[in-house]
């Protein structure tokens, strides 16, 4: 569908609506993650969503052309949430120390 919709503008918006449904499922884990977190005002939960979607697509195009750049690209993604999640842990002293960083190098 994707690859179609590329040369027939009619299957965009079924192929986007169907996306769409996928994209949701995402977004509420990341705003569950995020929530009131350090991250929260450092990262928009619908645009990450949407990023992860597409990257798991290209993922599995990719698998295809080089399976050990595609599993290390899902390596790094597994850390990632590894790192999310460690800070969704952290206690509320070291979440105002990276709120207070955060707010330093995020642009306004």
């Amino acid at each position: 569908m994707l690859a179609g919709a590329q040369t027939d503008p009619r299957l965009g918006p079924a192929t986007a609506a169907g996306l769409d449904l996928w994209v949701a499922e995402i977004e509420t884990v990341f705003g569950r993650i995020l929530g009131n977190g350090p991250l929260a005002n450092l990262a928009d939960p619908g645009g990450l969503a949407r990023a992860v979607a597409a990257a798991f697509i290209g993922l599995e195009l990719y698998d295809g052309v080089d399976t050990g750049g595609a599993g290390r690209a899902m390596s790094a993604l597994e850390q990632l949430a590894t790192l999310t999640a460690t800070l969704e842990d952290l206690g509320p002293a070291a979440r105002r120390a990276i709120n207070r960083r955060v707010q330093k190098v995020t642009p306004c």
